[in-house]
């Protein structure tokens, strides 16, 4: 008896492959996004921050001139800085959806591949049946001939 053999086998073995590998780069690129995310956190917790530290010193009076400028360079960092990591964010946002879409293509060409595989096999099992028919049937046959003889 000939066994199941599934014709397009190897291209799914490679789609599984690439399925893997986009999984790999998806889980990265989101690594990458969270890492920018806290980024992000941590400057704007430093910003508030410096405000509580600016308003002390203002509240103190001591220095008010040196306090507002050393606080104001270092406002324009902060300022700086989150404006930068915001447009990381973005394209970080927009290389994590691209690699959703395209594990989602390879995802529904695997599913049409199961879809195949599963025809393909009923198919296969028709035929096995067919030829057990068969093969019973003409055990039946040489069986009547044999006795009638």
């Amino acid at each position: 008896m000939k066994k199941f053999k599934f014709t397009l086998q190897s291209l799914y073995n490679y789609k599984l492959t690439v399925e893997k590998l986009q999984k790999a780069e998806l889980s990265k690129a989101q690594q990458a996004l969270q890492l920018l995310l806290n980024e992000e956190k941590r400057i704007q917790q430093a910003q508030k921050d410096t405000e509580l530290s600016l308003e002390l010193a203002l509240e103190k009076g001591e220095n008010i001139v040196a306090a507002l400028a050393e606080h104001d360079a270092y406002f324009r960092f902060l300022r700086d800085a989150l404006v930068e990591v915001k447009g990381k964010i973005v394209r970080a946002e927009e290389i994590v959806r691209l690699c959703q879409e395209r594990l989602i293509t390879t995802m529904r060409e695997l599913k049409a591949y199961d879809r195949l595989r599963e025809e393909q096999y009923e198919a296969y099992r028709m035929e096995v049946q067919a030829e057990e028919a068969k093969v019973i049937d003409d055990l039946v046959s040489f069986k009547v001939i044999s006795e009638e003889a």
